[in-house]
């Protein structure tokens, strides 16, 4: 220790008796202050002053009449953005703010075009067309203003919003114009309509049913006469062998059979049109689960999971109709593939609906709510599944007069006996085969329509259910307490309708502007930066006259006794730094005492990792140090989050010293976490061990070679 602080007293000694250095001295230990004093005044509330950067605004708008309303949301647009000072708003025509922003003089501009009103609007007149407005921005002029004049359009985008909701709220609020009085008798009228309405859907069920009970009459018809035919194929055969004539009994069979053929189409027919009922079975499941989405989301999961039924009948229904078509192109010559085709597209989209009811139901368990576009979505595949089915009835008519012609073909050949006897009996086995199919198809297309009369039945009931509540609500006045206030308040609602929503921000931490919050990333990189400019202007190694005065020293000893003055200068270097972020700037410090503290803690380390580099290394010791501080500059977290940075800087920052640095330094100015005050702040202390090993160990195996390297360095009398 003794030679160590000798060390230190011949520094001293040095210091004292030249006023130059004394001098140099002084001006090193200031120079970092005011770098960190300049970027952190010069960023120190830079979003407070947007209202300077100049902004063009254009509005051509014509604005639109809607029953006798004349409405221009250009002209509120250009109002509102008046009355707002985040932005240097200069309204101007359409060839100045497009030149303007070419030529510099403008960072961006808005045009709001002539039909902007009236493609809002678009919506009463029943038709749907987007308004667009035309958003010019020169991003040559700075790489941040394109950045807060982005947030100007989208402040323009939502004065549109809200001008839009407003508008469209008060043209409906002021065209209803009815008195309380016809409002209730409207509610009557519209009851009546509803009730009249589900009234008719009963009947037309009740048809429906009818048709089912006849179409499963007809399949039993079918059936037996099927079974008939068969039993009879062995009978045609022994006949054809035999007589070698064909019997008025065989006539008789051959016209039976001909006449149920002649109902095959329409049979399949009718088994694709049921997907309509299908569809509207299942809107109507899907409309009364979604109706209790506000009091019980796994009511909703329970009701939506029973849709999945309607699903698979009809998934199966279109597996019995691919296989008779199936067989009709094989038997009949007929091409059906198309029809198949479409049949499994079909398919497709009911798998995509059970798909769907599955993945919201799975959700609904986990998250205890409903998914917000669960039902929009199912719709939509409701809607696509409809449009398969549409896409199936075409491509049938297209085929279903092919298949009349080629059954009746097939029946006419039969009227010559001759050829019929000739022909027949080579065929009666794959006859044989035909109506034990033919069987099979029947009783599978039986038991679908029983299901689907079962369900048809149910959903007549649930019809009587929404009847009787429809009537109950002729008796509230739910509706009434609704309507009146919107006519009776028009703007209000549309004050309302145009921010419903609106919220309270609760700051964690605050910061009072943001110098404050840059303030530990510039004070860290100034901390650095002293370091590098302290080794660049200090010798790190004594002189022969030193070490001669001194006596024998060994390493250890010359590196702490030179280290002592870089620390000691570094220390005064974080004094002032600190005192001058307090009181000169009064940046906000929620622990002063912790805030000065840290800064020391801070030149400690980065002027030991400095100094270890630089008397180990020497020019390249040096050289890598600021190497060090480029890469921490960007990779540190001071500015972007870590987060948000490539993958290579990800990688190294925890590796950095400046992270530490920084967010222990945060921890005081915007509020101490003490947890992640210790934790930083130890992190960053660990990195004296690395930098001992370097300044102790590695130096001395590498002495030798930057003896060598610094004798070539000085030959060329061009580095210092």
């Amino acid at each position: 220790m003794k030679k160590i602080f000798s060390i230190f007293r011949l520094d001293l000694k040095s210091l004292t008796k030249n006023l130059i250095v004394f001098v140099v001295v002084i001006g090193i230990t200031i120079l970092p202050a005011l770098y960190a004093w300049f970027n952190i005044a010069a960023n120190w509330d830079p979003y407070s002053s947007t209202g300077e950067l100049s902004f063009a605004v254009c509005s051509l708008d014509k604005g639109s009449e809607y029953k006798g309303l004349k409405i221009n949301a250009g002209d509120k647009i250009v109002d509102n953005l008046k009355k707002n000072d985040k932005m240097g708003w200069t309204f101007v025509d359409e060839d100045d703010a497009t030149q303007g922003v070419k030529d510099g003089q403008y960072y961006a501009a808005v045009v709001i075009p002539e039909d902007f009103t009236e493609n809002l609007m678009s919506i009463v007149s029943g038709g749907f067309k987007q308004a667009k407005l035309q958003y010019y921005v020169n991003e040559k002029s700075n790489a941040i203003a394109p950045k807060i004049t982005d947030k100007g359009v989208s402040a323009i985008q939502e004065s549109v919003d809200a001008t839009y909701v407003s508008t469209i709220a008060e043209t409906i609020a002021k065209v209803l114009n009815i008195s309380e009085e016809e409002l209730e008798g409207s509610k009557d009228k519209l009851a009546d309509k509803i009730t009249s309405a589900l009234n008719t859907a009963k009947t037309d069920l009740t048809s429906f049913n009818s048709s089912i009970d006849l179409l499963i009459s007809t399949l039993d018809s079918v059936n037996d006469l099927t079974k008939s035919n068969k039993d009879m194929v062995p009978t045609i055969k022994e006949s054809l062998a035999n007589v070698g004539v064909v019997t008025d009994d065989v006539k008789g069979m051959i016209t039976s059979a001909q006449n149920t053929a002649g109902q095959l189409t329409t049979v399949i027919d009718n088994l694709i049109s049921s997907g309509d009922s299908y569809a509207q079975s299942i809107s109507s499941q899907l409309d009364d689960a979604f109706s209790t989405v506000s009091t019980d989301a796994n009511a909703v999961a329970t009701k939506i999971s029973k849709i999945e039924t309607i699903n698979q009948s009809k998934i199966t229904i279109n597996n019995k109709l691919i296989s008779i078509l199936n067989e009709i192109q094989s038997n009949l010559g007929v091409d059906c593939s198309k029809v198949v085709e479409k049949l499994n597209a079909a398919n497709d989209k009911q798998n995509a609906i059970i798909s769907k009811i599955d993945s919201i139901c799975e959700k609904i368990k986990t998250t205890g709510a409903v998914p917000e576009n669960a039902k929009a979505e199912i719709d939509q595949l409701i809607s696509d599944a409809d449009s398969a089915a549409a896409a199936v009835s075409s491509e049938f008519n297209a085929i279903k007069s092919k298949i009349d012609s080629a059954l009746s073909g097939s029946f006419s050949k039969l009227d010559s006996i001759a050829s019929f006897a000739q022909t027949f009996s080579g065929t009666t086995d794959q006859l044989d085969t035909a109506f034990d199919n033919a069987t099979a198809t029947v009783d599978d297309l039986k038991e679908v329509l029983n299901n689907l009369k079962t369900y048809l039945t149910n959903l007549s009931s649930r019809i009587d259910k929404a009847v009787t509540r429809v009537d109950e609500l002729k008796k509230d006045d739910t509706i009434k307490s609704l309507i009146v206030p919107i006519i009776e308040d028009p703007e209000g609602l549309g004050e309302f309708l145009s921010a419903p929503v609106s919220y309270d921000t609760n700051r964690i931490y605050p910061l009072d502007n943001y110098g404050s919050a840059m303030t530990p990333f510039y004070s860290s990189l100034a901390l650095w930066v002293g370091g590098v400019v302290l080794v660049a202007v200090l010798n790190v190694d004594l002189t022969e006259r030193d070490r001669k005065r001194l006596g024998k020293a060994n390493p250890v000893q010359l590196f702490f006794g030179r280290y002592l003055m870089f620390f000691v200068i570094g220390q005064i270097q974080g004094l002032i730094i600190a005192l001058g972020d307090l009181f000169f700037l009064k940046t906000q410090a929620d622990d002063p005492v912790m805030f000065i503290i840290s800064c020391l803690i801070s030149s400690f380390v980065y002027s030991l990792i400095i100094y270890s580099l630089t008397i180990t290394f020497s020019v390249i010791g040096k050289a890598l140090a600021v190497i060090i501080l480029i890469m921490q500059v960007a990779g540190s977290g001071g500015t972007f989050p870590i987060e948000v940075l490539p993958g290579p800087f990800k990688a190294i920052a925890p590796f950095l010293p400046f992270k530490y640095g920084i967010n222990a330094l945060r921890e005081t100015v915007a509020g101490m976490d003490w947890g992640n005050y210790w934790y930083n702040m130890g992190m960053l202390l660990l990195f004296i061990v690395p930098a001992l090993l370097l300044g102790l160990l590695l130096r001395k195996p590498c002495i030798k070679i930057i003896a060598f390297f610094n004798e070539k360095v000085e030959e060329s009398d061009l580095v210092i």
